[in-house]
């Protein structure tokens, strides 16, 4: 009886590992604030769905999974959130760009919100890296 190569072997587990870092549905990633991402669909059209929970401290809606709706074009993605559900109204508009490589999801993003202390809307951007949770 001829035994696989370790070459062989090697190329049967390299797609399921692949897999367990692609933008696929039914996947969660976090950031290095502890924000996650659950993706839970994506159609044939690239369309995505799923939501998004802020866990930063100063957040008054820490840790509230808002809906968010996107695309997903193979290693790119670009989704958005309102933040606002049915018992929670945070006041914030947020959307993600990002790409995947070497299993991290680099996103920038982009927030609108209105500023109670100086009465104006108000925007701020920035960067995240997220790995699978």
């Amino acid at each position: 009886m001829r035994w696989p190569t370790p070459y062989a072997l090697a190329l049967l587990v390299l797609p399921m590992s692949a897999g367990a870092q692609s933008l696929a549905p039914q996947t969660r990633w976090v950031n290095d604030h502890g924000s996650e991402l659950v993706i839970q669909s994506i159609g044939p059209d690239g369309r995505l769905t799923g939501t998004y929970s802020s866990n930063l401290a100063d957040y008054k809606c820490r840790n509230i999974a808002f809906p968010i709706v996107g695309w997903v074009d193979g290693d790119r993605i670009s989704y958005a959130m309102q933040a606002r559900n049915g018992s929670a109204n945070c006041g914030t508009m947020t959307s993600w760009t990002g790409y995947l490589q070497g299993g991290r999801l680099y996103a920038e993003w982009g927030l609108a919100y209105f500023d109670a202390e100086t009465k104006r809307p108000m925007l701020d951007h920035g960067t995240d890296i997220y790995r699978p949770k």
